[in-house]
């Protein structure tokens, strides 16, 4: 009871910042006007932020300006595997299926001028230069960080990929790595089968789709350390602390070269022999 005490006194006073601040931080760590930035992030109690959630949304989009583009994911699902999500056949309705990806996503998510992907598992939602160009199609492919979605669009966009007391774990955007380098895998890493899935368009139209979902070999074989370690090593892991809060920051461009050299060398990012026990 105490420590909590002294943290919300601190979150009041040392540790306040304002939505300036969060712009003066993330400017100095490499962000201009007019970038692409896809936004992770966990909202914590005693952050030391003088607003609310929404409030940090508006700080971003202030950052990236109407000539950038701020994007992050709105995944209608937490705690649980894609394909279980998928095994409650329930739609994603892109007006009403809230976000779950905290209370940052949501609250940008309900922002005026906001566009949401018709993605029924991994919908990303943004606002900005071309938005609408951004999530078009998501729908069209059964890979929802596949070569056809958004997530190939950062790289195009020479994106940030920003995180807000989110670890690098949270970054949707390797998953679009791991399609990009998947032939070095000696296992799929797609189960083989797509699964059924419904998404309900801003119209009210009802739109079947397939989704290919990760396979479980795929997930249990997954090394992110080194990718992490890779990064560091290369000097493209940029962090910092404005107030109580993490800023992690890399380029998306960085993550691919880093698990591209990961592969090149022969170090690739997942466990490529038997897996101890299961295989």
């Amino acid at each position: 009871m105490l420590k909590r005490r002294v943290k919300a006194v601190l979150s009041r006073t040392w540790w306040a910042y304002d939505g300036a601040a969060l712009i003066d931080a993330l400017r100095t760590m490499g962000v201009a006007a007019a970038d692409t930035v896809m936004v992770h992030s966990s909202w914590r109690e005693h952050n030391g932020f003088s607003g609310k959630p929404a409030d940090v949304a508006g700080a971003l989009r202030q950052l990236v300006g109407e000539d950038g583009l701020l994007v992050m994911p709105s995944m209608p699902y937490h705690n649980m595997s894609t394909a279980q999500f998928l095994a409650r056949g329930k739609p994603l309705d892109v007006r009403r299926t809230p976000s779950m990806m905290g209370m940052v996503s949501e609250s940008f998510r309900r922002s005026d001028g906001v566009v949401r992907s018709l993605s029924p598992t991994h919908p990303l939602v943004a606002w900005g230069r071309d938005s609408h160009a951004f999530v078009a199609g998501h729908e069209l492919t059964d890979e929802p960080f596949g070569r056809e979605s958004p997530f190939a669009r950062l790289l195009q966009r020479d994106a940030w990929l920003l995180g807000l007391d989110a670890p690098f774990a949270s970054f949707t955007f390797t998953h679009h790595v791991e399609v990009l380098t998947s032939q070095a895998l000696p296992f799929p890493l797609y189960e083989p089968e797509a699964l059924p899935a419904t998404v309900i368009d801003p119209t009210g139209r009802r739109i079947e789709c397939r989704v290919r979902v990760i396979s479980e070999h795929a997930h249990r074989a997954r090394r992110e350390e080194r990718l992490v370690a890779e990064l560091h090593r290369r000097g493209s892991w940029r962090q910092r602390r404005v107030g109580n809060t993490d800023l992690l920051l890399i380029r998306a461009q960085d993550v691919l070269q880093a698990a591209s050299g990961l592969v090149v060398s022969g170090q690739h990012f997942f466990e490529i022999g038997p897996l101890p026990g299961r295989d």
